[in-house]
Order: structure tokens, then C-alpha cells, then sequence
């Protein structure tokens, strides 16, 4: 197994947290020179900005006072314009950073998932792994660039601001930090519940996502069984639990505005009254008060930041507790690294057991199998009695608890996992089609194949002449599962597929099962086609279409309880044939009752 090579977080939990937000954000290299550049922009356009009241004192005193006031309101344009300028190109640097940011994370996340083994994908759900990749990463690149960047620039604004009231009077001053203060010790509370909100409103995204996702993929599962409604209900559902949780976050956001603005307000009425009056008295000029008005709101500008970075710190918190989770994991065993044997091998399962997660009873239990090179041998059994569990067993999906699988003399789990793959060609029941065009689905893993292999494969599977019939050929793209073919043809393009690999030993899993008997027919010619020559594994419900394997195997509560030619196990094994009996007596039956 291959987890990650990171030292485990320690300390406190909070400590945690944050080590794990920093390595994450380390590892996907964001851009010092950048990040430094921005940072200097940003605050040089602070500074300008909190020049602008100062040059406003001057300009106003000057006015009162009938002094030339041309060059002080010059410079007090010159630095409106710079503070606006260097912000705006800060926050472009920034920008483009966190696209940066977000796309090596996400890339990171995505080469993670697909080295995960495939029982971390039977337990979890699609959306909470989409939500990994969309919205978790979003919030940590965002963390790292503009909020950062934007709470130091905030700090400098604030001490420089409150320095340049202190200067200009300090009476005046302490009214204004008492304000902040107290606003700052009232919002607390809220700071802190923030981070099990945010956690808990990205989790509500992820399971909404993963429900909709489901029903939009099983669409005319839910429309041909009348349940509109009933999905409405539960999609309903996940959307009132996330409103609830978003509104949960927007109390606490707004609650952090809304004493860090009365708290300003309070400073302004006082200072606006206490000023007030000092100038009338003549203790202070209008100069001086006209700037220190204007940098109450420098001050207010910062505690605004600073908030946005507190409220997105929890966010990327619980987002990066989330990332280093699924980062940390175990990758699938990539194996001992042995090459795969040139030559063709028995493959063997040996007293194999397994039990799937959660489940008590095993799957498999001391199952003994041979598959012989060249030849062909059909698992038949009720469902449920083991028979995917096999393949996926061969195909290193999963790991036997007991027991070994052997090709020649050599445990499977020695050969470099890639190159073991790579004997297989696998047919499915479901006919997975992904996106792209029909050419894309054929090379699909074999992305070097040239146009003619891809020809000459859909011509073995009997997919040439719809396709050619097809406006754009080859080049048609496919609908999400292939939705604008039927399913005998996306059958076709799945056999394809596996002639195009040129694969060792085939495995098909029910390749027929949910096709029309005319269909079934010329599918079942392709794949024979497919299998000559090679060593086969085929499961079937449809036992018309395994009746000349070399061997077949009756699985009964995961052990091989007879095995034989057809003739031999309709003979001797009562189980399967009362199996036989009962599929090849059932059009018989429904004749006569018609």
C-alpha cells in the first residue's frame, strides 16, 4: 500500500488544523514572487489610500485659511488614482494565482481518487467526492491568495490608520479603539462557532450534490417508476437541510457586519459630536476633523477584511481536514512490481474467501476455480451467490481474506497491477460509455491506437455498419452513458473496445442479459468472435448462451458445488438442472397459457 509520506499532524486539534491547511497549501506551490508582489501592491496602494485624508486635511485647511491649495489637491487626486490602480492590479495578480492554486490541487485530488482501490468507492457517494474537487479546493486557493493577502493588507490599513489618528489627535483616537474593542470582544463567539458551521455547510453541498447526482444519472429509472414526486421530496429535503445550514452561516456573517459596523457608527456619532465641538471651541481644525472622519472609514474598511478572512479560515479549515483525510489515504496496492509472464498461464483461485464491508456473511467462501489457458469456463448460480465477486477478485478490485489467486506459479498480487490489468478485456452487463466521441470509447485506455486497429475493431464486433451509418462516423460524440444509442449498439462499442486491446483472457459479465433476442443474437456473434482463442470467464443468467463452454461451474453461497460440460452437470447436479429446466420450460409455459 502507498499512503502519504506527510508527517501526521500533532498537538492540539486546533493545532491540527492548521498544520494540515498549511501543508496542503504548500504542496501545491503557490507563487512567492506573486504572492509577494501582490502583497506589495496591495499595501502601497493602502498607503496611498490612507494618504488621501491627510492630503484632504491639507487641502481643506488651505482652502479655510485662503492658502494655494492647487498642488495639495493635485497629489490628493494623484493618490486616489495610484491606491485604486495598485489594488486593482494586486487583486489580477491574485486572481490569476488562485486559478493557479485550485487547478494543481484539484489536479492532486483527482490523481488521488482514481489511485484509491474501488471499495472506497462502494462505500462514499459521488457528490462528496465532487465536492473535494469543486468546492473544497476552491476554498483552500482562495484562502491562500486573495484573503491572505487582503487580511495583511487590512492589518497594515488598520495600524497605519490608527497611527495617523493617534498623530492627528489622540483623544479622538482612544474613543475610536474603545469602539473596536468592545466590537471585537461581542463578536467572538461567533468567530469561534463559525468553523463547525462552515464545516457542516460543505458537508450538507456534498451530500446534496451526491443525491442529485444519483437521480440525474437514473433518470428514466425514476420517471418510468412514477417517482417525480418522491425525489422531488428527498432533493427538497437535502435543500431545506442546506438552507438551513447556509442561514446558520449567514447569522453568524452578518451578526460579525453588523457590531463591527454599529460599532464605527458609534465611533463616528461620538467623534462627529465630540469634534464637533472641540472646533467650534477652536481646540481642533476642520482640517484635521474632515481627515479624521475619513479615516474612520479606513478603519471600518480592514475589520471588514480581516472578518472575510476569519469566516474563510474556518471554511478551508474543515476543507483541508477533508482533503488531508482522502490524501492520506492507502493507495490501491500497485502490486510486487514482477513482470506479467509472456506466455498464457492457468489462472486459479485457491480456497478463496471474501466478505464485503459491513456484511457478515461472506461472498466467497473457500472457493477453489481453474481457468485453463484457451478455454472457456461459465459461472452460473442464483443472485447474490457470488459470481461478480470473482472477477472482481481477478481484477484486483478486491483482496481475498483467506486464500490466494495464482497465475502459473505466482500470486497475482506480484505482477505490477497495470501490466495485470492490461491481460483483461472486461464486457459488462451495463455497458459503461464515456464522454466523447465513438472513437474516443473504442481506444478508451489505448489512447495511441491509430484509425485503422479502431476500424478493424468495430468491424470485428459487428459495430462497423451503424456506425458508418452515423452522420459523423466515428467522430460522433456520445451523450451522457451513451444515451443516443441503443443498447445492443452500445454493447457493440464495449466489445469493440476489448477487440481493441487485444486482451489475453476475457470476462463477461452478462453481456447479454438486458438485450432483445434478436440483439442478444448478433452480440452473442461478436463475442464469440472475441473469445476464440482466448481463455474466457462467463457469467450468464441466460444459460442458452454458455451451454458450449468447455466447463461449467455451478456457485452456489459462494463455493463451486459442481462443475462440468453441460451435459455432465444437467446429469449429476439436481441444483442446476432444475436451473435449466426452469429457463428453457418458461417459453413453453407461456405459449401453452396463451
Amino acid at each position: 500500500m502507498h499512503a502519504s509520506t506527510d508527517p501526521a499532524p500533532t498537538g492540539s486539534p486546533a493545532r491540527q488544523s492548521y498544520a494540515r491547511l498549511l501543508a496542503l497549501l504548500g504542496s501545491v506551490r503557490p507563487s512567492a514572487p506573486a504572492l509577494t508582489a501582490a502583497a506589495v501592491l496591495s499595501i502601497a496602494g493602502a498607503l496611498a489610500s490612507l494618504a488621501f485624508p491627510l492630503l484632504t486635511q491639507r487641502t481643506v485647511d488651505a482652502l479655510s485659511a485662503g492658502e494655494p491649495y492647487r498642488m495639495t489637491a493635485l497629489l490628493l487626486v494623484v493618490a486616489l488614482l495610484a491606491g485604486t490602480a495598485l489594488s486593482a492590479v494586486a487583486e489580477l495578480i491574485l486572481a490569476h494565482n488562485a486559478v493557479g492554486i485550485a487547478a494543481r490541487l484539484r489536479e492532486r485530488v483527482l490523481s488521488k481518487l482514481l489511485r484509491l482501490p474501488v471499495r472506497q468507492f462502494d462505500e462514499g457517494d459521488t457528490g462528496t467526492r465532487v465536492s473535494r474537487v469543486v468546492s473544497d479546493c476552491e476554498a483552500l486557493s482562495q484562502l491562500g491568495t486573495q484573503q491572505v493577502v487582503s487580511a495583511c493588507t487590512g492589518i497594515v490599513t488598520l495600524v497605519g490608520a490608527v497611527a495617523i489618528l493617534a498623530w492627528l489627535d489622540g483623544a479622538l483616537t482612544l474613543v475610536l479603539i474603545g469602539s473596536v474593542a468592545v466590537a471585537f470582544v461581542l463578536a467572538a463567539p461567533a468567530v469561534v462557532r463559525m468553523e463547525s458551521v462552515a464545516a457542516d455547510l460543505q458537508a450538507r453541498k456534498a451530500r446534496l450534490g451526491g443525491v442529485l447526482t444519483q437521480v440525474f444519472s437514473e433518470i428514466r429509472l425514476v420517471k418510468s417508476h412514477g417517482a417525480e414526486r418522491a425525489e422531488a421530496a428527498r432533493c427538497t429535503a437535502e435543500v431545506g437541510d442546506l438552507a438551513h445550514q447556509q442561514w446558520r452561516m449567514s447569522r453568524l456573517a452578518i451578526l460579525l457586519e453588523s457590531v463591527s459596523g454599529l460599532a464605527v457608527v458609534f465611533a463616528l456619532v461620538v467623534i462627529l459630536v465630540y469634534g464637533g465641538m472641540r472646533v467650534g471651541s477652536g481646540d481642533l481644525s476642520m482640517g484635521t476633523f474632515t481627515a479624521f472622519v475619513l479615516y474612520i472609514f479606513s478603519v471600518a474598511g480592514p475589520l471588514g477584511q480581516i472578518g472575510g478572512f476569519v469566516t474563510e479560515l474556518q471554511a478551508a479549515k474543515g476543507a483541508s481536514a477533508r482533503l488531508s483525510e482522502l490524501l492520506d489515504a492507502a493507495d490501491e496496492d500497485a502490486g510486487g512490481g514482477t513482470a506479467v509472464p509472456g506466455e498464457d498461464a492457468p489462472l486459479a483461485l485457491q480456497a478463496v474467501r471474501f466478505t464485503y464491508p459491513g456484511r457478515v456473511r461472506p461472498a466467497l467462501d473457500g472457493l477453489d476455480l481453474v481457468l485453463a489457458p484457451g478455454t472457456t469456463t461459465a459461472l452460473v448460480g442464483a443472485s447474490g451467490a457470488g459470481k461478480s465477486t470473482v472477477m472482481s477478485l481477478i481484477l484486483r478490485f478486491h483482496a481475498p481474506e483467506a486464500g490466494r489467486i495464482v497465475y502459473g506459479e505466482r500470486s497475482i498480487d506480484a505482477f505490477d497491477l497495470p501490466a495485470w490489468r492490461g491481460l483483461f478485456g472486461y464486457v459488462a452487463q451495463h455497458a459503461p460509455i464515456m464522454p466523447g466521441t465513438i472513437r474516443d470509447n473504442i481506444r478508451y485506455g489505448a489512447a495511441d491506437l491509430d484509425d485503422r486497429r479502431v476500424r478493424e475493431a468495430a468491424e470485428a464486433a459487428r459495430a462497423l455498419s451503424f456506425i458508418e451509418a452515423l452522420p459523423e462516423g466515428f467522430d460522433t460524440r456520445l451523450t451522457e452513458q451513451g444515451g443516443n444509442l441503443s443498447g445492443g449498439q452500445r454493447q457493440r462499442i464495449n466489445i469493440a473496445r476489448v477487440f481493441a486491446r487485444d486482451p489475453r483472457i476475457v470476462l463477461l459479465d452478462e453481456a447479454t442479459a438486458s438485450l432483445d433476442t434478436e440483439t442478444e443474437h448478433a452480440i452473442q456473434q461478436a463475442l464469440e468472435r472475441l473469445m476464440r482463442g482466448r481463455t474466457n470467464l462467463v457469467i450468464a443468467h441466460r444459460l442458452s448462451t454458455v451451454l458450449g463452454a468447455d466447463r461449467i461451474c455451478m456457485l452456489e453461497d459462494g463455493r463451486i458445488t459442481g462443475s462440468g460440460t453441460h451435459a455432465v452437470l444437467y446429469a449429476q447436479h439436481a441444483g442446476y438442472r432444475a436451473l435449466v429446466d426452469r429457463q428453457f420450460a418458461a417459453p413453453s409455459a407461456s405459449r401453452a397459457d396463451r
